[in-house]
């Protein structure tokens, strides 16, 4: 039986320890990722209706962030069921409590001093959702690398 895991991302490679992470403590059973991300949809009823999460996603993320996951699901092919991505656009604590129910999220990991950046004006940061939630969180250390040349390339997912 898979464990749903959301983790929140600001699509930077060095987000994706969190994916490592739980990679690593699931059991061979499978886990499956959801990478999260804050973003405010527009009040034009005329952009909402010609929003599309896919295109939404491909102007946040870059090729070396999808070759980075990639690359993640290849190297924990046997612990990794299914990495998704995924926006969360409300306002209030119940909004994410259903945005969490409809995804079945068990746990939520969090980086403990990695912070995630807004990488857009209509960004937020889910951190104060995920903190009043109920569910399980788990913060998780790991070694911030300044100066390296890799940082911010796919070589950095090599690092992790």
């Amino acid at each position: 039986m898979s464990k749903n895991i959301l983790i929140p991302t600001d699509f930077s490679i060095e987000s994706l320890n969190l994916v490592k992470h739980a990679a690593e403590e699931a059991a061979p059973g499978r886990v499956n990722v959801l990478l999260a991300h804050g973003l405010r949809l527009s009040d034009s009823i005329l952009d909402l209706l010609f929003f599309s999460r896919n295109r939404e996603i491909s102007k946040l993320t870059n090729r070396d962030f999808d070759t980075a996951c990639k690359v993640l699901r290849n190297r924990y092919k046997a612990h990794i069921n299914s990495l998704q991505i995924d926006f969360f656009s409300g306002f209030t604590e119940s909004a994410f409590r259903f945005f969490l129910d409809a995804h079945k999220v068990e746990e939520i990991l969090i980086p403990k001093s990695y912070e995630l950046k807004n990488i857009t004006p209509n960004s937020f940061d889910l951190l104060p959702f995920i903190k009043s939630s109920s569910y399980p969180v788990n913060e998780v250390q790991w070694q911030h690398v300044e100066n390296v040349p890799e940082k911010g390339r796919l070589a950095e997912v090599f690092l992790l």
